[in-house]
């Protein structure tokens, strides 16, 4: 009886990271689609900026670091003075 309370406990937290990095997946799938379009509007982008798999897999574990700095660096460049 013990048992099936811990299976469904193990099930809700394999959900849980499951959802976690399906959420990093879109995250990067985003950023990607970001770039693209920054890119072909004719935004100038570092080299050094593109992701290769190993930053992509890294960003899906640390997706809400790299939502905080996406996101600032967005609103710091969208509401810039314009002199």
């Amino acid at each position: 009886m013990c048992s099936i309370g811990k299976n469904k406990k193990d099930l809700s937290m394999l959900m849980h990271i499951i959802n976690y990095l399906l959420l990093g997946v879109m995250f990067c799938f985003i950023v990607d689609m970001a770039s693209d379009y920054a890119r072909r509007k004719g935004v100038k982008v570092p080299p050094d900026a593109e992701w290769n798999w190993e930053t992509r897999l890294i960003a899906m574990v640390i997706w809400p670091l790299g939502l905080i700095f996406f996101l600032r660096g967005y609103i710091k460049e969208r509401y810039k003075k314009k002199d």
